[in-house]
């Protein structure tokens, strides 16, 4: 089963959306760009590690999902992890629950227990999504890894 979450964040879904779409570098990581349309690309990287998504849904402020285009995930003492993102979709669903309110429904699909990188990348998401980017979003200091 591919790993997925949710979290409640003080926020409309707008505020939300513009994040993931427009900040990505404020809680993951560098970006080379931010996204606005259906097929657009960007790159994220930490230190020599970078992920190229493509975006392969677009609905403004309700769903986006970014397609792994190429990556070279390198983590000290996990061989065979370079590519393993390749293929797979990060999916992100809002739910406004109210004007102050949204449910943030995450799944990366494609990420399950039996990848190399499964234990050190969910735990990793779990704190880029329900830690840094909730915090961001709620309070405008994310806890990026930029390097």
């Amino acid at each position: 089963m591919s790993y997925a979450t949710s979290v409640s964040i003080k926020a409309s879904s707008e505020a939300i959306f513009n994040a993931i779409t427009q900040s990505v570098q404020e809680w993951w990581g560098n970006t080379n760009s931010v996204v606005s349309k259906l097929d657009d690309e960007f790159t994220t990287s930490f230190d020599k590690t970078f992920w190229k998504f493509k975006i392969l849904e677009f609905k403004s402020n309700s769903r986006i999902v970014w397609q792994c285009i190429d990556a070279k995930h390198i983590h000290t003492g996990y061989d065979g992890i370079e590519g393993e993102w390749i293929g797979t979709n990060v999916e992100w669903n809002l739910e406004e629950k109210s004007q102050n309110e949204t449910i943030l429904n995450f799944a990366h699909n494609g990420l399950v227990p039996e990848l190399n990188c499964y234990e050190i990348c969910w735990p990793a998401w779990e704190r880029f999504v329900t830690q840094s980017l909730k915090s961001f979003v709620e309070t405008g200091k994310g806890m990026p890894h930029l390097s």
